[in-house]
């Protein structure tokens, strides 16, 4: 009989004692070998299932990762981009805006090339400082009407160079370690009138020509020289014609005709003057002010009205003119540069007076030896006597 036989009877109870222990302990056998079987599946399904869970898991972090890298790159990029607009914009649109609203020295409209402010400085200059050359005007743009202005003057005289340099923050210096407009000590008697009565004047003139007896006769010396009457640009030009020795630099220009108040003293350079410009030729500034330059007025006389004066008195007439009408026009340039808003009214009386009572000088700042000077000073249409200084001789004698 075969196990399988063996195994019905079993489970219809038919078997002895003998076949029942024969098909029991085979139970056990199979029971045995079904946990053993049913054990190794479990762990194998675990390790699988562990194996499997962990290849999910890290899949998903690295999915995740990925996703989270690319979210950061985006952030990352979008935030760079932002700052870089915000900057462009700052430099490129608001700063420019602020610049607008304010004096920029670095604006290029008067002039063809050359920056405003070189202009600026020349004309104030000339109108305000006997005897200063200003150098090329440098402005370094900082941002939001901030500027670093950097130029000197030469004194024409001695030679010798003082540096400027001013922070304008919108529309006012806000520092500076030489202020611009240098007061000068010349033609007192012009500018506080009520304080020098004629004995004093005369007594001041005689002690400047008793000290230049005492130096050298080659001795170079400058001097400020008042008239009795006023001189016409004619009248003065004729006078430096006489004197071919001296080097008349500057003149004064009468603005007003009280003698009784405090005056503004302002004036122009003479032909032979020492001052010096890289400004020279600009045709665009010269269209609207023809005689900014006297020598370029004198290459190209516009509008000439005389042909029986000297065209050099008329080009001292037209120059006066020109710069009055340019500082006139740079209202905002004089409020910042000159510190005081008001100068631009008595710019405008100064053109005034000149139109209505002509162009005459008070007096001229002169450079020369001692021998020649005292021919000069002893003529009898010197008023006073304003010594500034002396040195041992002439520079650059050829």
């Amino acid at each position: 009989m075969n196990y399988k036989d063996l195994f019905q009877r079993y489970k219809k109870g038919l078997v002895n004692d003998e076949e029942k222990q024969i098909i029991e302990q085979e139970i056990e056998r199979y029971e045995a070998v079904e946990e053993f079987i049913s054990e190794s599946i479990d762990e194998r399904f675990d390790h699988e299932s562990n194996k499997a869970s962990f290849e999910f898991h890290e899949e998903e972090t690295n999915k995740l990762k990925k996703n989270v890298n690319n979210r950061l790159k985006k952030v990352v990029i979008t935030s760079v981009l932002i700052v870089v607009t915000l900057f462009i914009g700052i430099i490129y649109v608001v700063s420019p805006l602020v610049d607008s609203l304010y004096y920029n020295p670095n604006k290029v409209s008067v002039g063809k090339s050359d920056n405003d402010i070189s202009f600026d400085i020349y004309a104030i200059s000339e109108l305000n400082m006997p005897g200063m050359s200003p150098s090329t005007v440098y402005a370094d743009n900082q941002g939001f009407a901030i500027y670093n202005v950097m130029y000197s003057y030469r004194d024409v005289f001695t030679g010798e160079n003082y540096n400027v340099n001013q922070i304008i923050k919108r529309g006012r210096i806000e520092s500076s370690q030489r202020d611009l407009i240098l007061n000068s000590n010349m033609f007192q008697g012009i500018r506080y009138p009520n304080a020098y009565d004629d004995n004093y004047t005369e007594d001041r003139k005689q002690n400047v020509i008793n000290h230049l007896n005492e130096l050298n006769p080659v001795s170079y010396v400058s001097l400020g020289i008042t008239f009795h009457n006023d001189l016409t640009m004619d009248e003065l030009y004729k006078l430096e014609l006489a004197y071919p020795e001296i080097e008349f630099e500057w003149a004064g220009i009468r603005t007003d005709s009280s003698n009784d108040k405090n005056n503004e003293l302002i004036g122009i350079q003479l032909m032979n003057s020492k001052r010096s410009t890289a400004l020279l030729g600009d045709e665009k500034i010269l269209e609207k002010y023809p005689a900014f330059f006297m020598l370029d007025w004198l290459v190209n006389p516009v509008g000439r009205k005389d042909e029986n004066t000297d065209i050099e008195a008329q080009a001292y007439e037209q120059h006066y003119v020109s710069l009055l009408k340019y500082v006139i026009d740079r209202e905002d340039a004089i409020g910042v540069l000159e510190y005081r808003p008001e100068k631009n009214e008595f710019y405008k009386s100064a053109l005034e007076y000149a139109e209505d009572y002509g162009i005459q000088s008070y007096g001229v700042l002169v450079f020369g030896e001692v021998r020649d000077l005292l021919e000069l000073v002893d003529s009898e249409i010197v008023k006073g006597l304003d010594f500034n200084q002396a040195l041992v001789s002439k520079r650059n004698i050829n």
